[in-house]
């Protein structure tokens, strides 16, 4: 029997021994022995599939319908244990299965944070401890002839730390950013201790409740004077957002002032210091803050006032409103304020650690300044209350950040809770932080939506869009990225379902056949039959009833729509309509849409230090193309350029600007096509390949080989003869740009150096930086070309790598200035020769992968002898232009 059993296991690829499979049957056996039987789940019910939408292209009659998907490709909708409601004496139909669903971090920087940290790991004797100082043993006996061990205190972390949170309405949005930093401190090593304490102020008294050991918040209250340490070696960290009605009425300040008389107090604020103007830090004076030593009380702090920070005036002038109110400069007390991000945290370390030359922002809060009246505030909340909610969504895209803009727009694609929006960031839009969400929670755009069971998590609460501000939000993202969002989550789940420790609780919704829905309710995810599968259980019983209703659908489909167990609506056919262009002689275009991200470096004042950086703030758009087949999969996407008028050329004030780019001129463009990207070696492979019009073309010209890389070492004459058997091969009118239509395309509406904006930075763009137009662009030097399109950003036309990567053919002949030059955008000849016969320099734009940013700028033309038409250099290359002025010019 057992020879039997391991013949047929080792036919299955088991390679069991005797020994082992006995094992494995008494192991069997023992367990079916202590484990009470479990009982098997009723046969369960799943909601009917939607119909399913055919191509309307392909699809003639209602009779033809498309194939229901495989088993493997069935799905079960995930839902919020919110959107389940209490069982009813008149609703029995709706049953759930619970299911625990892996949960996104919240901090994605912990590395970097951890590193931030580093100053605050230093260490000093301890008063308890000691240890046999070796050194100074050997000292005492050479010298003092004693043979007694000098000892010394063991070094010890010299602080601890007190890590305190404020309990408040908003703190749900922070609980899972503060349990990860609670975590990450505990195990950095800077400090000796780390303790956790919450925070809860009323009018009438403050109370700090201690957390123990396994994460709960003790019942006991203690005074804020807990944590006052005689010994100086205890730090505070506070950790708010600042808007709670405690700071709004000075009833923390009273608590502030007491731990930094006494001690070392920091606020962690949660906001991104562009948001502090919002919170009650407005109406307190910013101050830069020094210390000379490490660990000193904040009372001991240096301060020091700047012109930036003051609107325009002096110390003096500030000392002096200061000075006004005795009581003022009596009850302030100076507090840094850090935000969680590595660079404010690194400066903050410094400054804890007594670097003097080092200094970090913060406040100088007074609990006797003027206040906004409650009847103030209550009059703005009212105000809030009323607005409708196209009102709320433009108040919010004037504020918030483009990061948050876009989360909010894929927010509006799912139900809502703090779980799924961090889902939503983890999948979706990686480089967002916990302040981003903070933004849309903060906008008044939400409402938490009552809770059906007092006793549900706090984690779980639902929340749901102002009535109207849903469908803006949605109108505002393209629709593949809505979709997107259900698919993305549910690939993050199927991934990790069953191997997350941090989880949180979500339902598989189940309805039986007689079940009315008076609300639509919305799943957040989608799980396939084969994960559920493999988690056993209840789940797999869920599976076999989604496998049912495929088989079911299997013979409904082989009897028609119309046969008598079809209980769901039968398939239908929805016209549609395709828009094309068609050029004069030429096959029609079919335009389709594409959706690309659009960068700006952009300064940006951080409002209440004043202080103004350079960042790079992304924003999404969508454009029209088609793409023409060049055989064996190769495709050139050809972008819409739509007609109309700019300046060509640079002002005499533009930075590195020559004479030959002016004077600046007035040129409108009529519409054409240009290439997405320069044209790549595959591309130009696949049309070296066809037949030859004028000259031979080498399959493979380029230096740095990739078949996403842009051709390079290509003639102008070779550029020519591409577009040419380009066109005879498509029968559509493909050239090279004229060098209006270039910088045109180039531009997309600015009027700065760059489409960037006036700078441009190596995080964008493939160029030369050892010099550039500004210090804060400085980063990679990388000598070869990059693969088109691989920085992520186009310009607000949808066109890739047009500053860099490669210089770029034009068609004109090469003049010395714009004077006489055409207002059409057509090509600016000297005489009246074929292409193929033509002399001379012509126009490269754009600059490359090693030209300074001086040669990338917009309206830079580059004429040296790199220009002439037959030279070959390994940083050349073109992209094609089809219709336009110029293709009545030319054909």
């Amino acid at each position: 029997m057992i020879k039997q059993a391991i013949a047929i296991l080792q036919q299955a690829g088991f390679d069991f021994n005797g020994r082992e499979l006995a094992e494995i049957i008494w192991l069997a056996v023992q367990i079916e022995k202590f484990e009470p039987p479990q009982q098997r789940s009723p046969r369960l019910t799943v909601p009917q599939p939607e119909p399913l939408r055919t191509e309307p292209t392909q699809i003639q009659t209602i009779s033809e319908v498309t194939p229901l998907p495989e088993v493997s490709q069935l799905t079960a909708g995930v839902y919020l244990p919110s959107s389940v409601p209490k069982p009813t004496k008149t609703t029995e139909n709706r049953e759930a299965i619970p299911l625990k669903v892996p949960t996104a971090v919240a901090l994605r920087n912990t590395l970097a944070l951890a590193r931030a940290l580093r100053p605050l790991m230093r260490k000093v004797p301890s008063p308890a401890e000691n240890i046999l100082d070796e050194e100074a043993t050997v000292c005492r006996i050479a010298e003092e002839k004693i043979w007694i061990p000098v000892l010394t205190g063991a070094p010890e972390r010299w602080l601890e730390l007190a890590l305190v949170f404020e309990q408040s309405s908003s703190t749900a949005i922070w609980k899972q950013t503060i349990t990860e930093l609670q975590r990450l401190l505990k195990h950095h090593g800077a400090f000796r201790d780390v303790r956790t304490w919450e925070l809860k102020l009323t009018e009438t008294k403050v109370q700090l409740f201690p957390q123990n050991s396994i994460g709960a918040y003790s019942s006991t209250p203690y005074g804020p004077e807990i944590l006052i340490d005689p010994k100086g070696q205890r730090l505070i960290l506070l950790v708010s957002d600042c808007v709670s009605p405690a700071w709004r009425k000075r009833l923390i300040h009273p608590v502030l002032d007491l731990w930094g008389r006494n001690g070392l107090i920091t606020i962690l604020q949660l906001l991104p210091e562009r948001l502090w103007e919002r919170t009650a830090l407005a109406s307190e004076i910013p101050v830069q803050l020094h210390s000379s030593k490490p660990g000193v009380p904040n009372s001991k702090l240096i301060e020091k006032f700047r012109d930036e920070y003051s609107d325009e005036r002096s110390f003096d002038e500030i000392e002096n409103a200061i000075q006004e109110d005795g009581k003022k400069i009596q009850n302030s007390i100076s507090i840094p304020v850090i935000t969680l991000e590595p660079e404010p945290l690194l400066t903050w370390s410094r400054v804890i650690v007594g670097q003097g030359n080092v200094g970090t922002p913060g406040f100088k809060l007074s609990s006797v300044n003027e206040v906004e009246s409650t009847q103030t505030q209550q009059a703005t909340e009212q105000n809030q209350i009323y607005l409708t909610a196209p009102e709320l969504v433009s108040r919010f895209r004037a504020t918030a950040s483009p990061m948050a803009r876009r989360l909010a727009g894929l927010m509006a694609g799912a139900p809502i809770s703090l779980p799924v929006v961090q889902l939503i960031q983890q999948t979706l839009l990686p480089q967002s932080g916990q302040i981003h969400v903070a933004e849309v929670f903060m906008s008044g755009l939400l409402k938490p939506i009552p809770l059906m069971d007092q006793a549900t998590n706090p984690d779980y609460i639902e929340y749901e869009f102002i009535e109207g501000v849903r469908e803006l939000l949605l109108d505002s993202v393209p629709i593949s990225k809505t979709n997107l969002v259900i698919e993305r989550v549910s690939e993050f789940i199927a991934q990790r379902v069953g191997l997350s420790l941090q989880e949180f609780e979500a339902r598989l919704l189940i309805y039986k056949d007689n079940d009315a829905l008076e609300t639509e309710i919305r799943p957040f995810a989608q799980l396939k039959a084969q994960v559920l599968r493999r988690l056993g259980g209840d789940y797999t019983h869920f599976a076999e009833q989604l496998e049912a209703i495929n088989q079911k659908a299997e013979i409904i489909q082989s009897q028609g729509v119309n046969g008598e167990e079809a209980d769901f609506l039968p398939f239908q056919v929805f016209p549609s309509e395709v828009a094309t262009i068609k050029f004069e002689d030429e096959p029609p275009i079919n335009l389709q849409s594409f959706e690309f991200e659009v960068a700006t470096i952009e300064p940006e004042q951080l409002s209440l230090l004043r202080r103004t950086e350079l960042v790079i703030k992304r924003r999404r758009q969508e454009s029209l193309y088609f793409p023409e087949d060049l055989g064996n999969g190769v495709q050139l996407e050809m972008v819409q350029i739509p007609g109309g008028s700019f300046l060509m050329g640079a002002p005499a004030n533009e930075k590195d600007s020559r004479e030959d780019e002016r004077p600046q001129h007035q040129v409108t463009i009529s519409p054409f096509y240009i290439g997405k990207y320069p044209v790549t070696q595959a591309q130009w492979k696949a049309v070296a390949s066809l037949p030859q019009v004028s000259r031979k073309l080498d399959a493979d010209p380029s230096k740095f080989k990739g078949a996403n890389r842009p051709v390079e070492r290509v003639s102008w004459y070779d550029a020519v003869e591409f577009c040419d058997r380009l066109a005879a091969h498509t029968n559509r009118q493909y050239r090279l740009p004229s060098e209006a239509e270039w910088e045109y395309a180039c531009r997309a509406g600015t009027t700065t150096p760059f489409h960037f904006g006036e700078t441009m930075t190596s995080e964008l763009a493939n160029y030369n930086d050892n010099y550039s137009v500004s210090a804060d662009a400085k980063g990679t030097y990388r000598k070869k070309t990059t693969e088109v399109g691989s920085f992520g950003v186009a310009n607000a036309f949808g066109l890739y790598d047009m500053h860099g990567n490669v210089l770029e053919w034009c068609l004109d002949d090469w003049h010395d200035n714009y004077e006489g030059a055409p207002t059409d955008g057509s090509p600016w000849f000297k005489n009246n020769s074929a292409l193929s016969q033509k002399q001379g320099k012509a126009l490269l734009r754009g600059g490359s992968c090693i030209d300074y940013p001086r040669l990338c700028r917009s309206a830079s033309r580059l004429s040296n002898f790199w220009a002439e038409r037959g030279y070959i250099l390994n940083r050349i290359g073109f992209r094609v232009v089809c219709g336009g002025v110029a293709a009545k010019v030319l054909f």
